[in-house]
């Protein structure tokens, strides 16, 4: 970091404690390093593993203390020196830091311990969250009225939640999740103030207390976990509230959308057999976008401020010229070629695991040249998918990507979530997605994927099989929340999808529109469309910091 940030940091970190904390005129004006403080009753809380995941996702600086296994809690754990805050901010798990187990539900701590991390808020004006809190007086709220699952409430912003949740354009759904509903009962020199409250009744889900000694703590009582989408609208937002908006962290809101196959036909789901089967010219046809299906496409795009990426292959165009004598997708696409992105997915969609350096090196090639020389197609040429992301494991690979000076290449995330180098070039993992391949009717896509995850599915660790048939809105909604949550979570991984789905009944639109609807009915902040050389850079440089602070060469 440079002296300059370090210094504007600091000093604006200092000012927010002089406001809070009055000092003498003659004391040191305090500094905190700029890290979090995670207290766990036992390590199992869903809401400090949504934490760990919200900080880990933004590359905030934060140690986790687990009280039940850490030796007691002490006020010289958490500072350097008389004036130096070795935190800047602390979330608690629960305010009394309870674990409950077959004998009932007790503190991890003693009361002493507890008074540890107050006195040092207390002394350096820090914050603190209650990350899931029973409602008491102890922290301002009344015995609750209600207990239970609140999934299906909705929730609203006070006017003081707008402030602290800025980036929040409307209600909070809340997903299946146990909470509490409490009013305000502060004591003497005491305030408690809503930020999110319950709809209709108005007790509060997230509020802002103020102890009598000047303490602030954010207390929540509905629980969160790294899957709800109440935690991921909301973590953010208490962040920036908990820190008093100065940290170390970066977060944007990410949406690029990968099209494989662009030009080339799709294979074909067949729901009576259950199976994928190829043409056989009549009564089986193969999956291909036409020229309605690139002019809607065209619309849709401009409707809604959002670019697909066409993976394309030119072979499929020049097949279907020879066969057909013209190409009407390849007219309107090509046509109005500077309203898409273009990426490398090679000549002829090989599967390249057993492919010399020469044969991979062509493929890559001839797609450039086809592209460049003869459709004047703009791209970036040091990009490159692979058909089925195929080759990644071939030997030869590493030299051909170096020879065609291929810079980011694109891997299956469920396969490799992490990048890998080949040579000069790395890897750029893609999320797969339940819109599959070889469907383009709503019918073929909700018939596979009942089967699937029903009568062909298998149980495992990553994976819930269903128990009865889903509709088709079902289907939807379930799909869009998956896009929604990797868009919400700093993840600048594409996701990929085929030119099949954009055929026929157009499958990839419901999903997308219910995605984008939720996601603009909820955020204003933009939707930011990383290419995949943006995404590959921005992974390097997640995982390098991610690295830095493991190894404890990050301080400010």
């Amino acid at each position: 970091m440079s002296l300059l940030l370090r210094l504007i940091l600091l000093s604006a970190m200092a000012a927010a404690l002089m406001v809070a904390v009055p000092r003498r005129a003659d004391a040191a004006v305090p500094t905190l390093d700029l890290r979090v403080l995670l207290v766990s009753a036992d390590g199992t809380e869903p809401a400090i593993a949504a934490w760990k995941a919200q900080l880990t996702g933004e590359g905030v600086p934060f140690d986790v203390v687990v009280a039940t296994e850490a030796p007691p809690i002490t006020f010289e754990q958490l500072v350097t020196g008389p004036d130096h805050a070795r935190y800047q901010a602390v979330v608690l798990a629960s305010p009394d830091l309870i674990t409950c187990g077959s004998g009932g539900c007790i503190s991890a701590v003693t009361p002493d311990e507890l008074g540890a991390p107050a006195a040092f808020e207390r002394t350096f004006g820090v914050r603190q969250v209650d990350a899931y809190a029973y409602p008491t007086p102890a922290i301002g709220l009344a015995t609750p009225s209600f207990s239970g699952d609140l999934g299906g409430m909705t929730a609203t912003l006070t006017d003081a939640g707008g402030a602290v949740f800025p980036y929040l354009v409307g209600p909070v759904p809340i997903d299946p999740s146990w909470g509490y509903l409490a009013t305000p009962a502060p004591g003497d020199g005491e305030t408690f103030e809503n930020l999110l409250v319950a709809a209709p009744t108005g007790e509060p889900l997230v509020g802002a207390y103020r102890r009598a000694d000047g303490r602030e703590e954010m207390v929540v009582t509905v629980d969160t976990n790294p899957w709800t989408m109440h935690s991921r609208l909301l973590l953010h937002g208490m962040l920036r509230w908990v820190t008093r908006g100065v940290y170390l962290g970066f977060s944007r809101n990410n949406l690029s959308v990968h099209v494989d196959d662009v030009f080339l036909p799709d294979d074909r789901w067949d729901s009576e057999d259950n199976t994928t089967y190829e043409d056989d010219g009549l009564t089986n046809p193969l999956i291909r976008m036409n020229d309605q299906d690139a002019e809607f496409l065209r619309s849709w795009q401009q409707a809604n401020g959002l670019k697909l990426d066409l993976t394309f292959n030119g072979a499929g165009s020049d097949e279907f010229v020879a066969t057909n004598g013209s190409d009407p997708l390849a007219q309107v696409l090509l046509a109005n070629r500077g309203e898409f992105r273009w990426l490398n997915h090679t000549f002829s969609h090989p599967n390249l695991d057993n492919a010399t350096q020469s044969e991979t090196e062509a493929e890559i090639k001839n797609n450039r040249d086809w592209a460049k020389k003869k459709k004047k197609i703009t791209f970036t040429a040091n990009e490159l998918v692979t058909g089925e992301h195929s080759g990644l494991a071939n030997p030869a690979m590493p030299a051909a990507l170096d020879k065609t000076k291929v810079a980011w290449i694109a891997s299956d995330n469920s396969r490799t979530p992490e990048q890998q180098p080949l040579g000069r070039a790395l890897t750029v993992p893609r999320h797969p997605t339940n819109i599959y391949y070889n469907t383009a009717t709503q019918a073929e896509q909700l018939d596979e994927y009942n089967y699937l995850y029903g009568e062909g599915c298998v149980p495992s660790p990553v994976t819930t099989c269903l128990t009865e048939p889903i509709t088709w809105d079902q289907y939807v909604d379930r799909e869009a929340a998956i896009m929604l949550g990797h868009m919400l979570t700093n993840d600048v991984r594409p996701h990929y999808v085929h030119q099949a789905n954009l055929a026929e009944d157009r499958v990839l639109y419901d999903v997308l529109d219910k995605a984008l609807a939720r996601y603009r009915g909820a955020v204003s902040a933009p939707l930011v469309q990383p290419t995949l050389t943006d995404a590959g850079r921005a992974l390097a440089r997640q995982a390098a910091w991610r690295n830095a602070l493991a190894n404890g060469q990050v301080t400010a």
